[in-house]
């Protein structure tokens, strides 16, 4: 039973930071371009981290490994409009890096649903 709570939790977590990502991602990113150095930093280590997750993941060769490399490729993509917005400031990279992210967010939650 407490690992169903615990799972119930978990996924209600994943929601509500997809909730915030939707209402506040881009007031987020507009304050990241006041610290371009450091944002820039750590969008390129998480960047890092995202290709590492999804080769890890693409190796797998199961279904769940292919989602979870897709969700990761979405990061990725997240990550990289997210650094454009840092270089060259423009409306739609503030919307398609949204999208990006709420895309990567849906499908770890689609990947949480799924039975073992």
């Amino acid at each position: 039973m407490s690992d169903r709570v615990a799972r119930t939790v978990e996924l209600a977590s994943i929601a509500v930071i997809g909730c915030c990502v939707l209402f506040f991602g881009w007031t987020l990113l507009q304050n990241l371009i006041h610290f371009r150095a450091m944002a820039g930093a750590l969008l390129l280590l998480v960047g890092g981290f995202e290709i590492a997750s999804i080769r890890r993941n693409l190796s797998e060769l199961s279904p769940a490994g292919r989602i979870r490399a897709t969700r990761d490729a979405a990061f990725l993509v997240a990550v990289v409009l997210a650094l454009s917005e840092l270089l060259i400031p423009q409306r739609w990279i503030a919307g398609a890096c949204i999208a990006a992210a709420e895309f990567g967010i849906v499908l770890e939650l689609l990947a949480r649903v799924q039975p073992p």
